[in-house]
């Protein structure tokens, strides 16, 4: 019932749709680990990109973490989920239950922490 009191108002389906859009654009740590492995690592690997592009051509580097020579993909990742994705989710899981991408999070955020935690930089554990 609540939910239709604040359908109710276009203003509020506006701000609904506009942070369905965010959350879509930012979900990678609310997807099933292997899938979000993958996309740290494309994500990782454009930015890492744009770092070489912009020492190359000596302009300032936007984004010093993504050094390709010093960054680490799990602190990375535990950063974007601490300080974007777990207030933001929180916030949607409350208006819309989403138990299943919650339980994603959660995983991954633990698969990040736990690659941390043994100073591991890369994606996945050594072999």
């Amino acid at each position: 019932e609540s939910i239709k009191t604040v359908l109710t108002s276009p203003e509020n389906r506006i701000l609904i749709k506009r942070m369905l859009i965010k959350c879509a654009d930012i979900s990678n740590p609310c997807r099933p680990i292997e899938q979000c492995i993958e996309w740290a690592g494309r994500i990782s690997e454009e930015y890492f990109a744009q770092t070489d592009e912009e020492k190359r051509q000596g302009l300032p580097v936007v984004m010093p973490v993504f050094d390709r020579n010093t960054c680490s993909i799990p602190k990375s990742q535990i950063s974007f989920i601490d300080y974007f994705i777990t207030d933001m989710f929180d916030a949607w899981d409350a208006f819309a239950d989403l138990p299943n991408l919650m339980q994603h999070l959660d995983n991954n955020f633990k698969y990040w922490k736990g690659l941390d935690e043994r100073k591991l930089r890369s994606l996945r554990p050594p072999p």
